[in-house]
């Protein structure tokens, strides 16, 4: 956005110091010009891919630093200090300002996308009002509407989520070209005209919130939840993908009734085809791709454009395979390792044992539970194929005072690629990965519901959500026992809404979605009024890392030094480390005002004359 603005910049003041007075109506004859490029529904078509191309520039999602920003991720190599420097680390210890690369990129990809889905938003809509648009050529047109009034609602939503308590730039407005001018207009008057689409004032929250719902209801009327051609169609935008944006955005307006409705929706409506993947085989894997429980999903591919950079923002690959693995960023912090190690299984269910040749019964309990063994890499997990042909805990690289404790698997290509990611084949290395992000599933519906039914007060009604996602990993159940599974063991707990609700905030969700969406995690602390107190709980945790003997694939073994995560004290020996530093700085410099929301960029306060904090 910033370079499009700086463009039409130069591009403006140029005619206005050296053109004549017939430049608003003269054409470059050696290109085509954008009025002559829009003339039907396959320019359309084609402006719409670039609108959700916009989407896989990772500056969109900046998983990496949102994870240090939250309690997600450990910067870098080094233990307890990280070699991490500069902006990694200053996002993990909350002292980074407007000015910064994570602050002002993540603000011009969002607006990126919605310059471009504005494009084909206009296009559209001079196709139809010029009667380019027959009748059997109308639901096209519509379909087409949806997807690009989907585009821009989502990134204002993420915009509005993110930044300045929701006080952001709406841009609906549609790039100028010279036709649009007035006739005979003079230079100045067309500086001015132009200029005004560049310097547009920030609106209040509410105005925002107003604006990005219309353009998802929209969506959410006039798209289908199915593409009558869904193999050619993988990754455009659904009636689903709009309700649960939706849904989403009232959840975070704490309109509880109105998001349950979308909610309700999505999982019980039929038409969507949405269900709760029970074949691991599926969840984050290439074979799981675009899978019934996938939502909205971003398609990454590395068979093309190979001669582009995998630095360059219009490169279809991404770099997260190679950006959660060995010394790189975005590691495990210990609090959410011992979280995964100690989700009770249901000892009941058949899938929690395997077959041991060594144990009297012939089988043996798993080590940790499946969904710990699909979302995470961690030294206990012996019995899981991680880069094919060994197990996680031979594979992965620990070490106390460097590479950390664990790894999160689901951008990486563990699935396919035999011993690591450095045997990726693309030709640009291991950084251009071809691995799907998947940005809205299922399971997270199903959750939020939760959250909405335990706000409401109905807390059978929320315990059947979480667990329904708790069975589908063969998880304990929570609560009394329920007739729905009546196999399946139950903690027998009585919940309130307090405990439960504490149980989604600091259980399910970060398990669950660890490492997932647009900025989740932090938005989720600070709408719940937590981020100070997780500061300070983290900050004065201790944990403690011991040595650990595993089974290797060919069934010998050997021990990590220092490797395995405990909460309780196990005394001295057996390669102690003690865990206390996590989280400290964080708490420390940690400021509400300064930190929940991130800031207008520097750089679009100094170019936009309109902004006015």
């Amino acid at each position: 956005m910033r370079e499009i603005k700086y463009i039409i910049l130069v591009f403006v003041l140029g005619i206005f110091v050296s053109c004549d007075d017939d430049y608003l109506t003269e054409n470059n004859p050696n290109g085509t010009s954008i009025q002559n490029f829009w003339k039907n529904l396959d320019d359309t078509d084609i402006g719409l891919a670039a609108a959700y191309n916009s989407l896989l520039n990772e500056d969109i999602l900046t998983l990496i630093d949102d994870s240090y920003r939250s309690d997600m991720g450990w910067p870098g190599w080094g233990r307890p200090i990280p070699s991490a420097k500069g902006a990694s680390l200053s996002i993990y210890d909350k002292a980074y300002t407007n000015s910064f690369d994570f602050v002002e990129a993540k603000w011009n990809a969002c607006y990126t996308g919605i310059f471009r889905a504005n494009q084909v938003i206009g296009a559209l809509n001079k196709l139809k009002n010029n009667g380019s648009i027959l009748e059997e050529s109308e639901e096209a047109w519509t379909i087409q509407m949806g997807q690009a009034r989907f585009i821009r609602g989502l990134l204002h939503f993420y915009l509005h989520t993110i930044y300045n308590n929701g006080k952001i730039i709406i841009n609906d407005r549609i790039p100028l070209t010279s036709d649009d001018l007035a006739p005979n207009i003079s230079r100045a008057d067309a500086v001015l005209e132009l200029l005004a689409n560049l310097n547009i004032p920030l609106s209040s929250s509410q105005e925002v919130i107003t604006f990005f719902r219309e353009d998802l209801k929209y969506a959410f009327d006039n798209l289908p939840a199915v593409y009558e051609n869904p193999s050619q169609d993988l990754g455009r935008a659904t009636k689903g993908a709009a309700a649960t944006i939706l849904g989403t955005s009232h959840l975070y307006q704490e309109e509880y009734t109105l998001a349950m409705n979308y909610f309700d929706d999505l999982i019980n409506n039929g038409a969507y085809g949405y269900e709760l993947v029970d074949d691991m085989s599926l969840m984050f894997t290439t074979k799981g791709e675009f899978n019934k429980e996938s939502i909205f999903e971003l398609n990454y591919n590395s068979t093309f454009n190979q001669d582009v950079s995998i630095w360059s923002d219009a490169v279809l690959s991404n770099q997260y395979a190679r950006t959660t693995v060995d010394s790189r960023g975005a590691m495990l912090p210990v609090w959410i390792i011992d979280k995964y190690k100690n989700d009770p299984l249901d000892t009941s269910d058949p899938r929690n044992s395997y077959d041991n040749s060594n144990s009297s019964s012939g089988t043996s309990l798993r080590p940790l539970s499946l969904r710990a063994s699909t979302m995470v890499a961690i030294v206990e997990d012996d019995i899981t194929p991680y880069y094919v042909n060994a197990t996680t805990a031979e594979r992965i690289k620990l070490a106390w005072n460097g590479w950390g404790y664990g790894y999160y698997k689901k951008y990486t290509n563990h699935d396919i690629f035999e011993g690591g990611e450095k045997f990726n084949p693309d030709p640009r290395g291991e950084r251009s990965s071809a691995k799907n992000v998947v940005l809205n599933r299922l399971a997270e519906v199903y959750l939020m519901q939760a959250e909405c039914m335990i706000k409401t007060g109905d807390i059978p009604g929320a315990l059947k959500q979480i667990n329904t996602v708790r069975h589908r990993w063969a998880l304990e159940l929570l609560g009394p026992a329920d007739n729905t599974w009546s196999s399946a063991t139950f903690n027998e707990e009585i919940y309130t809404s307090e405990s439960l609700m504490e149980q989604l905030m600091y259980v399910e969700k970060p398990l669950e979605l660890s490492f997932e969406g647009n900025s989740t995690r932090w938005t989720d602390l600070r709408r719940w009024g937590v981020l100070k107190e997780n500061f300070k709980r983290l900050s004065e945790s201790t944990y403690y890392a011991v040595n650990y003997t595993y089974k290797k694939l060919n069934g010998t073994t050997a021990s990590k030094a220092s490797s395995s995560i405990l909460s309780e004290n196990p005394g001295s020996g057996n390669g102690r480390r003690i865990i206390n530093y996590e989280y400290d700085d964080a708490y420390n410099n940690y400021n509400s005002d300064l930190h929940d929301y991130l800031p207008i960029p520097a750089s679009e306060v100094m170019r936009n004359s309109s902004i006015n904090q």
